[in-house]
């Protein structure tokens, strides 16, 4: 759960509510809002294949910004795509909000961790991934891998620090992804 608004659960990630941080947030959000997805695979018996979908889709915005004085009477809302929905349903992401709070301001840390909390507790055995997999993925802001592997390695520690529980192997091939109990302390009972 958020929150009633984006500024109370901004505030509980200790992250400011005002002025440009604020702005860049709400655009971010708004980007995602937008946000067309296409996913394309190899089809073994009809070659590729491809789906578009959205994560969003619709919602109505009643203000531009949180007034902490002025009381809500309305309430922004969204509905999210039906297919994100029940995605969401079957494959919760099991994400802990201390350890987002302590890597606030790592956007790949996030990116990782998330990741990670997505990934590792629905294994069953050991899973190598490539570092041109990772560079694929997560590499966007890079122009090669050599320059790509150092910050990618930086960003796996902090997100290795925030989820202890995470057993994942690093070498000169890639990471080895482990099985391991989810983020969340209290979703280990199964």
């Amino acid at each position: 759960m958020l929150g009633a608004s984006m500024k109370e659960w901004l505030s509980r990630m200790g992250i400011g509510v005002g002025g440009k941080q604020y702005r860049e947030i709400k655009e971010q959000a708004n980007r995602i809002s937008a946000c067309n997805l296409t996913f394309v695979w190899d089809n073994a018996r009809k070659g590729k294949a491809f789906e578009k979908d959205a994560i969003v889709k619709g919602g109505i915005q009643l203000y531009e910004h949180d007034d902490e004085n002025q009381l809500r009477l309305w309430v922004d809302t969204v509905r999210l795509s039906d297919s994100f929905f029940q995605a969401l349903k079957e494959h919760p992401v099991p994400v802990w909000e201390p350890a987002m709070k302590l890597i606030s301001g790592k956007s790949m840390a996030i990116d990782v961790y998330v990741w990670l909390a997505y990934r590792l507790h629905v294994l069953e055995q050991a899973t190598p991934i490539t570092w041109a997999a990772l560079f694929a993925q997560f590499g966007h802001s890079y122009q090669n891998l050599k320059h790509f592997k150092p910050r990618f390695g930086e960003a796996l520690k902090m997100a290795l620090a925030v989820y202890p529980d995470a057993r994942v192997g690093v070498d000169e091939t890639g990471v080895t992804l482990h099985p391991s109990a989810p983020p969340i302390p209290e979703r280990c009972l199964r």
